[in-house]
């Protein structure tokens, strides 16, 4: 095999996982870029190969593993680097193992990339760079973009790696988050979305009890910012008057990501999860009650060690019961380190697999259901590009979906451009994506209230 030819002073970049790392290779990409170096997509030629990993469950971990090795033996001649949470789950466990690394990266070293670059490949004299993080991204995602309001988690979840990855909860500074927001608004964003481990525990590490709410009402001061979406809302934390801000919002969407996680008390307690006041469906129904038309999405994990088939039934009933706008089930994963690994992982693999199929099945009834009372209506919805399928259609998502977890909307060829927000009309329903139209409008979408 001939060696590749690298392009001088290159990088590639590879994001791994949620949307908190997305932020992160963002980041990357910018301070990379400030320094000299130019981003290509071809890694078989790049000099530098950066993959930004996750490893939240042994899935993720196989994965970032999988895609370390194979870019490795794509482009051995490559300076490789590995960033994100394989690291620092692992950390010094990985130099025996990925031999083929040239540099483990957290979070917290990205401002110093280029430093380190430079003492150990000697190429480049960048330019002054803010190595203070900054706000300074380069964004990848079209119209919209994500704002990482926290890192970290002080819960006691112990199924979870996510402390032992990412430690206890910082919160981000609100005025660096502002300035954060209106960088990313001034770079054409129409969609904020807020994420982070647990968004309602921000602030309390500033023994700040109302921040998520504050900063909330300086985001709406944003004049072109369009919609704020909010994921990851613990349900033991809800602020009191969060229902109020939302029905009073313009901007704030009437969509909430509530992770419930199970609902009977007896495997949220062995989860290490408060149970529900009242049962999981009257949490549901009082959060309708509160917000009208509130959109909710939600997640469900089957299969932890304590789960009996009673419970699984229980939670099968919620599901058919409470009619949710949006869920996703994930299957639970025996992970080293956290407090549930010594409960080992009884339940079968088979079990687990019939038990999530089984909810998506009736989740995907439900979402029909009420996609097809959709035709005909017109909404508001955010283009974002050319549907990877055709060409002939253009691809985005109406108000009550989420990015990369709900459905799409695919409309037919207009004048929209990415990033822009229209009004469609729906003119067909599938179980989770939809088709409709652009409506003509004489004046620009984005000064539409």
């Amino acid at each position: 095999m001939s060696a590749n030819k690298l392009i001088p002073h290159s990088f590639s970049l590879v994001s791994l996982g949620c949307p908190k790392n997305r932020v992160d290779s963002e980041r990357i990409i910018a301070i990379m870029q400030d320094a000299g170096y130019d981003l290509i997509h071809d890694h078989t030629h790049a000099g530098i190969i950066i993959i930004n990993t996750c490893a939240f469950i042994q899935s993720a971990t196989e994965e970032s593993l999988d895609t370390i090795f194979d870019y490795a033996q794509e482009n051995p001649q490559a300076y490789l680097i590995v960033a994100g949470c394989l690291p620092l789950r692992y950390r010094i466990d990985l130099k025996d193992i990925l031999t083929e690394v040239n540099m483990f990266l957290t979070p917290e070293q990205i401002p110093q990339i280029p430093a380190i670059l430079a003492d150990g490949l000697g190429a480049l004299n960048f330019r002054n760079i803010d190595t203070s993080g900054g706000t300074r991204r380069v964004i990848t995602t079209p119209g919209y973009s994500y704002l990482r309001i926290s890192d970290g988690c002080n819960r006691k979840c112990r199924y979870c790696s996510i402390p032992h990855i990412r430690g206890k909860l910082v919160s981000a500074d609100q005025a660096e988050l502002i300035s954060e927001a209106e960088f990313l608004v001034k770079q054409g964003i129409r969609e904020l979305i807020l994420v982070g481990q647990d968004l309602t525990s921000y602030g309390k590490d500033r023994k700040a009890n109302n921040a998520l709410l504050d900063l909330l009402a300086e985001l709406e001061k944003i004049d072109e910012l369009r919609w704020i979406r909010l994921m990851y809302l613990h349900p033991h934390g809800l602020p009191r008057r969060l229902p109020e801000v939302i029905n009073s919002s313009k901007k704030i969407l009437p969509y909430l990501d509530v992770p419930l996680q199970h609902v009977t008390p007896d495997v949220l307690k062995s989860m290490g999860r408060p149970p529900i006041k009242g049962g999981a469906l009257k949490f549901v129904e009082s959060l309708r009650k509160q917000i009208p038309g509130v959109v909710l999405r939600t997640t469900l994990m089957v299969g932890f060690p304590t789960e009996t088939d009673d419970d699984y039934r229980q939670m099968r009933e919620f599901v058919e019961e409470a009619l949710l706008e949006r869920l996703g089930i994930f299957t639970y994963s025996l992970e080293e380190g956290t407090d549930a690994f010594r409960l080992g992982d009884p339940i079968s693999p088979e079990i687990k697999d019939e038990r999530a199929a089984e909810l998506m099945e009736i989740q995907a009834d439900h979402e029909r259901e009420r996609n097809s009372s959709k035709i005909g209506a017109i909404e508001e919805c955010i283009i974002e590009s050319y549907a990877e399928e055709t060409p002939l259609l253009l691809q985005g998502r109406l108000w009550d979906q989420a990015p990369e977890v709900d459905g799409s909307l695919f409309v037919t060829l207009g004048d929209a451009i990415s990033g822009e927000i229209r009004r469609v009309k729906i003119t067909e329903a599938h179980e989770y994506d939809l088709f409709g139209e652009l409506i003509d409008e004489e004046e620009d979408c984005d000064k539409l209230t």
